[in-house]
């Protein structure tokens, strides 16, 4: 067998290849972002119910000074949010249950790569498989009051 011949069948191959092995690599970055952002929405969530567990009486209090948590993780609200646009995508739900608190927060993960994503997923699958470009986060926490 002729070496010459077989060049090209080499980057026939390369392109065949390269879209699938770009998608899996971004595929697999998203999903290890994504994991990370849930991550840091639980522990904020569990910071924030731990604050506001303490006492049952500064209720009222406490609420703006925990929903501070959930977006900046600190009380003042000088610092960057913790999440990629955290202080306008967040939303929290805090309630007294009594003898409770209990705490919901929901976050709209945008894609890295957005639609283009979704739209190469499609076109790898064929139109049989794809996803929009935004996750729905949500993170609860439910503490006993300290006293």
């Amino acid at each position: 067998m002729n070496i010459n011949k077989q060049q090209g069948a080499s980057v026939l191959e390369f392109t065949i290849v390269i879209p699938v092995l770009l998608m899996f690599i971004v595929l697999v970055s998203e999903v290890g972002i994504l994991f990370y952002t849930l991550n840091t929405l639980t522990k904020t969530t569990q910071d924030a119910a731990r604050y506001m567990s303490e006492s049952k009486s500064e209720f009222v209090i406490r609420k703006p000074i925990a929903e501070s948590l959930l977006k900046y993780g600190n009380v003042t609200n000088t610092a960057p949010s913790l999440l990629p646009n955290g202080a306008t995508e967040i939303n929290s739900t805090i309630t007294d249950e009594g003898t409770h608190i209990q705490i919901v927060v929901t976050y709209q993960h945008d894609l890295i790569m957005g639609t283009a994503l979704g739209a190469l997923t499609s076109l790898s699958t064929g139109g049989t498989v794809g996803f929009g470009n935004t996750f729905n986060l949500t993170a609860s926490s439910t503490m006993r009051f300290a006293q």
